[in-house]
């Protein structure tokens, strides 16, 4: 009985986490998000208040996209080929993918593996998804130029490409 315990609340917590699409409490559109620093894969300092904000780097002001995921995440290996290629559809963007939780190695390999470009943050102990209520990989969230939320969605299913496109249209005022 104790093992079937336990492999029920694995169960349950492994649906959970592949879960396609969770309704979860978030960050709330129109609030502002909150100010985030990480690493990139690269060794870099990002600092999200560069791109948006009052304080904006005026070559860097714009909208950001932060898509969290990890790699061993099923839907995150959907969503990303999907905002790969909306990043050639839409370069005034800066997309970003927050890796949560894991080592700069296991990260490299597997973005090299899938020959992403995208710019990839390290989230390594989960402070930047822990603000951002990222508790489901994927979670994506749109900040407009003034640091605002415009989108948090938690998970992916492919229906939810007509909304990330039309946020992605929206931001970039086509």
């Amino acid at each position: 009985m104790r093992k079937l315990c336990l492999f029920l609340m694995l169960s349950s917590v492994i649906l959970f986490a592949d879960s396609t699409s969770v309704d979860m409490p978030g960050l709330e559109v129109g609030s502002a998000a909150p100010g985030c620093y990480a690493k990139t894969l690269d060794g870099d300092d990002f600092f999200l208040s560069r791109y948006t904000g009052n304080r904006a780097r005026s070559q860097l002001k714009g909208p950001v996209i932060l898509s969290f995921f990890s790699t061993s995440c099923i839907p995150c290996r959907k969503e990303i080929p999907f905002l790969h290629s909306l990043s050639k559809e839409y370069p005034d963007l800066s997309i970003f993918l927050v890796d949560v939780g894991e080592d700069n190695e296991t990260v490299k390999k597997f973005v090299e593996a899938k020959g992403y470009t995208l710019p990839v943050l390290l989230d390594r102990y989960g402070k930047i998804s822990e603000n951002y209520f990222a508790r489901v990989t994927p979670t994506l969230v749109a900040i407009n130029p003034d640091g605002n939320v415009e989108l948090y969605k938690s998970g992916y299913k492919e229906t939810d490409n007509e909304i990330i496109r039309n946020i992605f249209k929206k931001l970039s005022g086509k």
